[in-house]
């Protein structure tokens, strides 16, 4: 007897055995004459198909019995080898494609049809589905699809920069030969955040070369009159005090720049729980001494509230607004600060009493160095508010800001 019969005869037992227990079972639960036949029935049906399935098997194999002479040993071996081929080349078509983690991975093969698309080029093509696979379907910028078509005719590697809507995207197109026809790889690599961080840098070193020329050369010029001797006794002292407030200056600008790369770049701090009541308070005692210079009043309506961020980030927005209220109040005048939480979200609005923001500017106030007009002509960087906006954005807030000239300025933060 050979080893498929007896294969099967077991099974035809194992199905004798499973049928009878399921008929003992239900015996003991629904004793009735009638279940013996329905048993009888089902085990002769369950037997019958095993048999027929053992015929069907072996007529089905009979020809690549290995003990009878109607093999093909020749036609086993040249398919193993095929198989192992086919199986190599994906292999390496994988290995080949992993090596390029992170970048977004499309492989067109000879018919133009998109037979592997990696999540990342999915989402940086909106790649779409349809009922055939032709990439020219699929992918719906013509410029790519330009390129790709390029690559297919001249079997050379093509390489191309395009702006898609708000990413920067490096695009190769790749000629490469699987088994002896002409696929095409596609190799999307988003350089957005590089191109942001390099026109952070040109920004940086435009804005600072402009800003710092003109405080540079004024403490130049103070300095020689001192060595010089030009100036001495009160004289040299009033200058050195300047000086000393240009260094402020300068300092002030180079942190405010730096504070505004980092959040460009988003760079993050760590995260950890924030008390806003006693930070805001922290901030005020900060600018106790300004505030009494202008005999300011503080109005202050304040929930205790927690909140997960970057302590920087917090402080350096609390520090700006309140500057800004100080700085352009009027003598007398008065600050309210009201800090809430309103289910979710936390708003913080800031309002002073004093010259106010023309409507014509209010738009632009959020903008890098942009200074109102001569009103407002009070030292500083002019990048305070452009700094808080970034770390509203943040956090996923919205800033706003209501104005009349000569009564009152009110921003409204929401984060």
């Amino acid at each position: 007897m050979d080893l498929n019969k007896k294969i099967f005869i077991r099974l035809g037992i194992y199905v004798g055995i499973l049928l009878t227990l399921f008929f003992i079972v239900n015996q003991i639960l629904h004793p009735e004459m009638s279940n013996i036949f329905i048993y009888l029935i089902f085990l002769a049906t369950g037997e019958i198909l095993v048999i027929a399935l053992y015929f069907e098997y072996k007529a089905y194999f009979s020809r690549y019995d290995i003990n009878k002479q109607a093999v093909d040993r020749d036609f086993l071996v040249k398919e193993l080898d095929r198989l192992n081929h086919e199986l190599k080349a994906k292999e390496d078509q994988m290995l080949f494609m992993s090596s390029f983690a992170g970048q977004g991975i499309i492989l067109i093969n000879h018919l133009k049809e998109i037979i592997y698309a990696n999540d990342t080029a999915v989402n940086l093509l909106h790649i779409v589905e349809t009922k055939d696979k032709l990439f020219m379907n699929r992918i719906r910028h013509t410029v790519i699809k330009e390129q790709i078509l390029k690559t297919f005719e001249s079997k050379a590697h093509e390489k191309q920069n395009y702006k898609i809507g708000h990413k920067n995207l490096n695009v190769n197109t790749i000629s490469t030969e699987q088994s002896k026809e002409n696929f095409v790889l596609v190799i999307i690599e988003d350089l957005t955040d590089q191109v942001q961080l390099q026109n952070v840098k040109k920004d940086f070193f435009s804005y600072a070369g402009h800003e710092l020329k003109t405080p540079i050369t004024v403490l130049r010029g103070y300095a020689e009159l001192i060595q010089h001797e030009i100036i001495t006794g009160s004289e040299a002292k009033e200058v050195s005090t300047k000086m000393v407030e240009l260094a402020d200056y300068m300092k002030g600008f180079v942190d405010d720049m730096l504070m505004l790369s980092r959040l460009e770049t988003f760079v993050d701090g760590p995260i950890e729980t924030i008390d806003l009541k006693k930070m805001l308070l922290d901030t005020l005692d900060y600018y106790h001494r300004s505030i009494q210079e202008k005999s300011i009043k503080v109005e202050l309506n304040v929930d205790d509230i927690s909140f997960e961020g970057d302590k920087i980030d917090i402080t350096k927005l609390f520090k700006n607004m309140i500057e800004n209220a100080i700085k352009y109040n009027k003598e007398q005048g008065t600050i309210k600060i009201d800090l809430k939480r309103n289910l979710n979200q936390i708003v913080f609005v800031i309002e002073d009493t004093g010259v106010g923001i023309p409507f014509k500017d209010q738009d632009r106030v959020f903008e890098r160095f942009y200074r109102v007009n001569e009103v407002r002509k009070e030292p500083g960087t002019g990048l305070g508010l452009a700094i808080v906006k970034h770390i509203v954005n943040k956090y996923h807030g919205h800033i706003s800001v209501e104005s009349v000239e000569n009564e009152f300025t009110k921003f409204t933060i929401v984060i």
